[in-house]
C-alpha cells in the first residue's frame, strides 16, 4: 500500500504539460504514492459552471495532498459567455479556483525555495565593471502571502452601500474605513475569488449567484 495518496489536478493549457513530468519527477526520486485525479479548471466551468466541483473539494479534505498544474482565469462577462448554453443566465460566477482552494483550505502562505546550481546556464549572472560576470550564490526561499490584498476575493473599487457595510464589519478592514469607496487601494481589485460568505464546509453551487458579487 502506497505511503501517500495525493489529489492530481492538471487543470489548463500547460498544467496538463507539466504536472505529469512532475509526476515523472517524483517517481525518479522514489517517492510512494497513489495519485488520484481530480476535476478543475476552465472546461469544467464550462459544462459544469463550477471550476472546482465539490467532488474535487471533497477529495483534497480527505486526502490533504494535492498537486496542482495550472489553470485559466477570465473575466466574469467572458466566463458567462463562455457557458453552455443551457447554464448561461442562471446566475453562476466564475471564481478562480486557486483563491478559492487557499481560502478554503487556509494556504495563507506559499513558500518557493530558490537555489542556484553552479554551472547551470540558466543561472543568474551579473556583469562586473572589467566585462567578466559573477554567478553569485544563490539560496533562499520567497514566502509569498495567498490569501489576504489582491487575493481577498473583494473585487469592487466602490462597493454598494450594504457591501461596504459587511466589509466594515471585518477587523482588517478598520485601517480603510473612512476612505472613500472610489479611490479604495487597489488591492481590493482582486483576481476573481470567492467572497467570505461563499466559503462554508458545503461549498456548493447553490452561494454561487449574482447575489454574492457586484
Amino acid at each position: 500500500m502506497a505511503k501517500h495518496t495525493v489529489v492530481t489536478m492538471p487543470g489548463d493549457g500547460i498544467g496538463n504539460q507539466v504536472l505529469p513530468e512532475a509526476l515523472r519527477v517524483l517517481k525518479a526520486v522514489g517517492f510512494d504514492a497513489e495519485y488520484i485525479p481530480a476535476d478543475i479548471g476552465w472546461e469544467i466551468w464550462r459544462n459544469e459552471g463550477n471550476a472546482l466541483p465539490d467532488r474535487t473539494i471533497d477529495l483534497l479534505t480527505k486526502h490533504k495532498l494535492g498537486l496542482f498544474g495550472a489553470i485559466t482565469s477570465k473575466p466574469n462577462k467572458e466566463a458567462q459567455a463562455e457557458l453552455k448554453p443551457e447554464l448561461q443566465g442562471k446566475g453562476l460566477v466564475y471564481y478562480s479556483p486557486i483563491v478559492t482552494m487557499r481560502q478554503k483550505f487556509g494556504l495563507d502562505i506559499c513558500m518557493r525555495p530558490c537555489i542556484g546550481f553552479t554551472g547551470n546556464l540558466l543561472n543568474y549572472i551579473r556583469k562586473r565593471v572589467d566585462d567578466d560576470y559573477d554567478e553569485p550564490l544563490i539560496d533562499t526561499t520567497v514566502f509569498r502571502q495567498g490569501t489576504e490584498g489582491m487575493y481577498a476575493g473583494i473585487e469592487w473599487t466602490n462597493p454598494p452601500e450594504n457591501v461596504r457595510a459587511a466589509l466594515n464589519s471585518h477587523p482588517k478592514f478598520k485601517a480603510f474605513a473612512k476612505v472613500p469607496g472610489p479611490t479604495l487601494p487597489p488591492a481590493f481589485v482582486s483576481s476573481p475569488g470567492p467572497p467570505l460568505a461563499a466559503l462554508s464546509p458545503q461549498h456548493s453551487n447553490t452561494r454561487r449567484s449574482a447575489d454574492s458579487k457586484a
